[in-house]
């Protein structure tokens, strides 16, 4: 059975069968004795021992990365209730207003221009809201860090953290480019005629400028969307963190923090809240497959 072996090799598996044959009896009383099994006791309780202090040590650790993870999933849905709850109170405050009372003068000149043209009297008057708008400093760099580095979400959760981000930078673009154009109407000698169609995008000398307009139309809308992204982020780290705590509470019983639950009633009761229908192709992006 040893053909072919290393002729070192076949010497000390001869020598060892023989000394075994040999001297069997010495070998296995030695096996039996109660040295060796006090030996084999202490080898058998020391491994054992240790995988168990392993295994604790694993289920510590897990437990406080799972504890870390719901920590910051906590962090999460405040620093996004606290972006969405700013951008409720800038709509509410100055954007919402703004919207509506440019709409409505708007509504109300071209009527007054209408019956003016038509020779049937018509008076054209409005006050122009030169106010400025602050930009919107919030922390959505924040947000990503804690969403990016300290969470395991993907997917719907990863693409409203960007989507969010991104909205709040083109809304503050806006801000700052309607109060470029405020200023440029503050300091301008415009005629009162094309300074009125300037305001509102109306035609003057067979050339249309709505540039003002679309500010206004823009600031509000990506205002909206900032408020629906940022609502339905505040759901979707809600939800993340409340299966953290039911793994946590399924492994190792009580002991996890309280997952925190933004509660936007209020902003829906003011009618602040946009309308989900208004976004039924992004959510359907994301609806649940049964199959």
């Amino acid at each position: 059975m040893m053909d072919g072996w290393p002729e070192a090799v076949r010497s000390f598996l001869n020598e060892t069968a023989t000394f075994l044959k040999a001297d069997w009896p010495d070998v296995k009383d030695f096996f039996n004795s109660v040295f060796f099994i006090a030996i084999a006791g202490s080898l058998a309780g020391a491994f054992a021992g240790a995988r168990a202090a392993q295994r604790m040590a694993d289920k510590g650790r897990n437990r406080e990365e799972l504890l870390k993870e719901i920590r910051a999933a906590n962090a999460a849905i405040m620093v996004a209730f606290g972006i969405c709850n700013n951008l409720l109170s800038a709509k509410k405050q100055h954007i919402k207003f703004l919207k509506e009372t440019f709409d409505r003068d708007k509504l109300s000149t071209m009527e007054g221009l209408k019956k003016q043209q038509a020779g049937t009297g018509g008076v054209v008057t409005f006050l122009a809201d030169y106010r400025t708008l602050q930009v919107l400093d919030l922390p959505t760099s924040i947000l990503q860090t804690l969403i990016f580095e300290k969470l395991s979400v993907h997917g719907r959760t990863i693409l409203l953290a960007t989507t969010v981000a991104q909205t709040i930078e083109s809304l503050n673009t806006c801000i700052k480019r309607r109060n470029e154009l405020i200023e440029g109407f503050k300091t301008g000698s415009l005629p009162d005629t094309q300074a009125l169609a300037l305001y509102f995008g109306f035609s003057f000398g067979g050339r249309i400028n709505e540039e003002y307009a679309n500010a206004i139309e823009a600031i509000y809308r990506q205002t909206d969307d900032a408020i629906f992204f940022s609502s339905q982020l505040c759901n979707d780290l809600t939800r993340h963190g409340g299966e953290l705590a039911a793994s946590f509470k399924r492994r190792f019983g009580g002991g996890a923090p309280r997952i925190h639950k933004p509660i936007f009633s209020k902003a829906v009761s003011e009618n602040l809240m946009p309308k989900e229908s208004d976004y039924a192709d992004w959510m359907s992006m994301f609806v649940k497959r049964s199959d």
